[in-house]
């Protein structure tokens, strides 16, 4: 099932109403999500769910996503539409709380999205079909691409166990794309 801006802001509502949690819950999501909700894609973009790559307390994991499966029921989307898969990775760039933007807070869930830089880069780094396109849309300019240089080479870090080849297909897809802008 696709997920909309609409349907994504309305699934997040009625998650927290659900919530059982005695504290606010910070939540960072990432992907093609992050990117229709703060505008980087077009409104019409949907996607397949909602990416979360921090959330804090961690304790609150298990609260979000037990009501998260109970708004899957509900409407009938798919019972992993909100999840936390991201999280298991060491891919968010340094400085990224800085750069988030806030989407909405609904009760004690505090919703933020990864800012652009932030997802240009992921995006460049995970390189599947889905994210080459989204690249093209978003337009990143040549200031944003030598960021993203940076950040790749600061992937190579052991303590980011990153995967060295997707690395290096990552920064052969920055090479594509300065050529692309150069040529304009």
């Amino acid at each position: 099932m696709e997920l909309g801006s609409k349907q994504i802001l309305e699934s997040l509502k009625e998650t927290a109403l659900r919530l059982e949690w005695d504290c606010e819950i910070e939540l960072l999501l990432v992907g093609g999500v992050a990117a229709i909700l703060t505008g980087q894609l077009s409104a019409q973009r949907v996607t397949q769910d909602c990416d979360i790559i921090d959330l804090s307390p961690e304790k609150a994991e298990k609260s979000v996503l037990r009501a998260a499966s109970e708004v899957a029921k509900i409407k009938g989307l798919p019972n992993n539409w909100l999840n936390c898969q991201a999280m298991q990775l060491n891919v968010l760039p340094d400085g990224w709380r800085s750069r988030r933007v806030r989407i909405c807070q609904y009760g004690q869930l505090l919703i933020y999205a990864a800012g652009r830089l932030d997802l240009l880069c992921m995006k460049f780094y995970a390189n599947r079909p889905q994210d080459r396109e989204d690249l093209l849309e978003m337009k990143p300019t040549l200031k944003e691409m030598a960021y993203v240089r940076k950040y790749l080479d600061m992937l190579r870090l052991p303590a980011r166990l990153a995967d060295l080849d997707q690395i290096v297909t990552a920064q052969k897809l920055v090479d594509a794309m300065e050529v692309l802008l150069n040529e304009k």
